[in-house]
């Protein structure tokens, strides 16, 4: 479960940007995460909230998360398209190969709301 290692570095990556902040606690941190990042998000967050108590600055954060769907573009007509499919076989369009991701890869911190 690398969620738990993702969770300690979310507390270390907070408890930096409260102290650049001289925040006295963290009260919301909104996530964005992709489809496609392998992250389970409520294994995130379960994990989160264990690993948090053990930091009085951030023991009654919230997390929210905003989950990036998978959107690719067909290298060859430029069709856009979302899908859940992890690995769609074709453009829906031309059924092309040919394919990029435009989202659904992304994992980061979005916004920090903190009391100062």
């Amino acid at each position: 479960m690398h969620e738990v290692s993702i969770a300690l570095g979310m507390v270390e990556e907070l408890k930096r940007i409260a102290a650049e902040n001289n925040a006295k606690k963290v009260t919301n941190v909104k996530l964005k995460i992709g489809k496609m990042s392998g992250i389970v998000t409520d294994s995130l967050i379960f994990a989160f909230d264990a690993v948090k108590l053990e930091h009085p600055l951030l023991s009654s954060a919230t997390i929210s998360v905003d989950e990036v769907p998978l959107v690719y573009a067909c290298s060859k007509c430029g069709k856009a398209f979302e899908t859940d499919d992890l690995y769609p076989a074709s453009c829906p369009d031309c059924n092309s190969y040919n394919l990029k991701i435009l989202s659904g890869e992304e994992q980061h911190i979005e916004n920090v709301e903190v009391e100062v």
